[in-house]
């Protein structure tokens, strides 16, 4: 989930210390895209291996003159060196330990990916103690016990690298081996390697090695290929002697060549900047949200009126109802044929699939999982995964797709938003909405994640990527959100997510309108809400969407993540839906405590039309799953920095529309 990257110099008159501390600076910036909540770097010479860490975005961590003073112990010698910009996954970014690189005895890690496994690791192995929160220490701790029968530093780690599951891409350095061991189960590392230079150089991206290469950076020779460590393979990279050696990590590792050497291992000045975070909720806490949530009166709700064949109530916008009680929805409902298998493939080929492969969304619910585990295994497809987080993916969400990631041998591509910039705009906008409450403002929480698509386009384009295949379940469709706002979308949309030009007008003046008379809106998210209008509303909608071609099956969608994947799931929901997506309980809740419904009854309502759920099985999966989710309603509050209960007290205060 993070930006690694490296290099090793071999003949130091080919890339001098000068022009190994612009590299550096410019690997930082091109890397923090993947991650900005703190940057690190270990360098080894002959002397030392030295590392360096703060809590701080890559760009700002390259002007740092600590780094610098670093740097300049690399003079005009061999050299290896790796950085990292690190979106927290697991373990605060305020305590230094759990920052990249993670230290342990002697060793020096910096990782990409998240170890799924790791509680159950430290457990099956008792004889290893914990320090620190950080996932990545488990693999370190696994590593320094296979050295203590191993000698071969390539051999400890692909025994350590064995046991994990997950997406995991590591760089390893020892201070007593002149080089740096990497190692992907997924395949998220490329490397360019020239031995006639005598210089490696590695990222989490291609693109990142070839935009080294386009701004002269890196001084090798023409036409060489930039490479893509295999899913399941490792590389020893050496400051002395052959300069690199792919191994894989299910077979034999090659023996150490690596020159041995005794330096230290030395922390030169790394700490964190501000108390450490955490979750500020407690059993208190949850229990006081549970009791104002108590405010729903759900006698009232199952008197509303609902349509005779859905599950729709007579406070969705624009409904009506027939004599026979059947609403204006299911009037109007259209069955999208599904051409199937064939004519998706043919219609990707058209876009080069067969050569290349496509982008493949994850955001890590369960229909982009499981559009991951069909590409691969039906359409015999090797796609790249892409995630936008914008800090409301919730852990359970990226665990997930380090699960899928890891087990189909995906490489997996995130473009970290500024993480706390976002958060600090969620809370601002959630702080306006509190002061006057309209149901149809309630995307604004949302806003943050529309640029999801821009990135998309931007990474088909830097990648040469064939196509871009959705996974989005056309029954999860949400109108009723924009109706109200005041538009009738209808139901006969051909186009997922993408309204009339006349109503997109529409919907900017109702929240021009909106932010009159709420000038709590008119603050510092302005201008990433505007960006997320143009990227969900303006941008051309050039790719496919695969439940477009196949049916959505939910028994089959479940059964495979479950089984297959040991795909992890909520505690607070018996529903697979929505639970990797942090905003999702709390907006419901305002939706089931003031209109009488939520996402819930609009999706069982569209499985009724699709003959995929008879209606009193619906009718009762929604009471169950519209039950307020207090352990991720609090998990939101917690990190926009709001007061849930408050926030809650609030919305009981609506007038409700029943």
């Amino acid at each position: 989930m993070c930006g690694i990257f490296g290099f090793v110099v071999q003949r130091p008159e080919i890339l001098d210390a000068s022009a190994r501390k612009r590299l550096v600076k410019f690997l930082f910036a091109h890397s923090e895209t993947r991650g900005k909540e703190s940057s690190g770097i270990a360098v080894g010479t002959e002397n030392e291996l030295g590392v360096l860490k703060r809590n701080i975005r890559g760009k700002k961590f390259g002007q740092l003159p600590a780094l610098q003073t670093l740097l300049n112990s690399l003079h005009d010698n061999p050299s290896t060196l790796m950085g990292h910009t690190r979106m927290v996954t697991n373990g605060d970014a305020t305590d230094v330990n759990n920052n990249q690189p993670v230290i342990r005895d002697q060793l020096a890690c910096i990782h990409n990916g998240i170890i799924v496994n790791d509680a159950k690791l430290w457990s099956d192995n008792p004889d290893l103690q914990r320090h620190h929160q950080v996932d990545t220490e488990i693999f370190l701790a696994l590593v320094e016990k296979e050295l203590g029968t191993e000698r071969s530093l390539a051999k400890a780690i692909q025994k350590a690298m064995t046991a994990l599951q997950g997406a995991n891409s590591m760089a390893l350095m020892h201070a007593d081996w002149n080089a740096i061991v990497l190692a992907t189960t997924n395949g998220s590392l490329h490397y360019l390697a020239d031995p006639n230079a005598g210089i490696v150089m590695f990222a989490s991206e291609r693109f990142v090695v070839e935009a080294s290469l386009k701004s002269r950076m890196l001084p090798v020779h023409d036409g060489l290929e930039i490479r893509q460590l295999a899913p399941g393979h490792g590389a020893v990279v050496q400051a002395e002697g052959e300069l690199i050696r792919e191994f894989d990590l299910s077979g034999s590792a090659p023996l150490e060549t690596a020159t041995t050497i005794k330096r230290d291992l030395i922390d030169h000045g790394s700490h964190s900047l501000g108390a450490a975070q955490g979750h500020k909720f407690n059993a208190e806490k949850l229990t006081a949200i549970e009791r104002a949530t108590h405010a729903v009166d759900y006698g009232a709700i199952k008197r509303l009126k609902r349509c005779a064949h859905c599950l729709l109530p007579e406070t969705f916008p624009f409904i009506q109802f027939d004599h026979a009680g059947v609403c204006s929805v299911c009037r109007g409902h259209q069955h999208a044929p599904k051409p199937g298998r064939e004519a998706l493939m043919k219609k990707l080929n058209e876009s080069g699939a067969e050569a290349r492969p496509c982008l493949a969304p994850v955001s890590g619910g369960r229909d982009s999982c499981y559009g991951l585990h069909y590409m691969v295994h039906e359409l015999d497809m090797k796609p790249v995964a892409y995630t936008y987080d914008w800090g409301m993916v919730t852990d359970l969400a990226r665990r997930n797709i380090s699960r899928m990631c890891g087990a189909l041998g995906v490489e997996h591509i995130l473009v970290s938003a500024d993480i706390a910039k976002k958060r600090a705009f969620v809370h601002k906008n959630v702080a306006a909405w509190l002061k006057r409450p309209h149901l149809g403002t309630i995307p604004l929480f949302m806003a943050g994640d529309k640029q999801f698509f821009y990135y998309a386009e931007k990474l088909r384009q830097q990648m040469r990527l064939s196509a871009i295949l959705f996974s989005t379940n056309p029954l999860e469709r949400t109108d009723f959100k924009v109706g109200f706002c005041g538009i009738d979308e209808g139901y006969e949309k051909a186009i997922y997510h993408d309204p009339s030009w006349l109503n997109k007008l529409r919907l900017a003046a109702f929240f021009g309108g909106q932010y009159v008379k709420n000038t709590a809106y008119l603050n510092a998210s302005l201008l990433d809400t505007a960006g997320a209008y143009l990227s969900y509303y303006a941008l051309p909608k050039r790719y496919e969407q695969l439940f477009d071609f196949i049916p959505w099956i939910e028994r089959d969608v479940e059964d495979t993540l479950i089984n297959e994947y040991e795909w992890e799931l909520a505690e607070d929901t018996q529903s697979t839906w929505r639970i990797g997506d942090g905003t999702a309980a709390f907006y419901n809740y305002i939706y089931l405590k003031v209109a009488g419904f939520t996402e819930n009854d609009t999706f069982r309502s569209n499985q009724i039309r699709e003959g995929l759920m008879d209606r009193d099985t619906a009718l009762a999966k929604i009471e169950e799953e519209n039950k307020p989710r207090i352990a991720s309603i609090a998990w939101y509050f917690d990190a926009i920095g709001l007061d849930a209960v408050d926030a809650i007290k609030r919305v009981n205060s609506i007038p409700v529309l029943y």
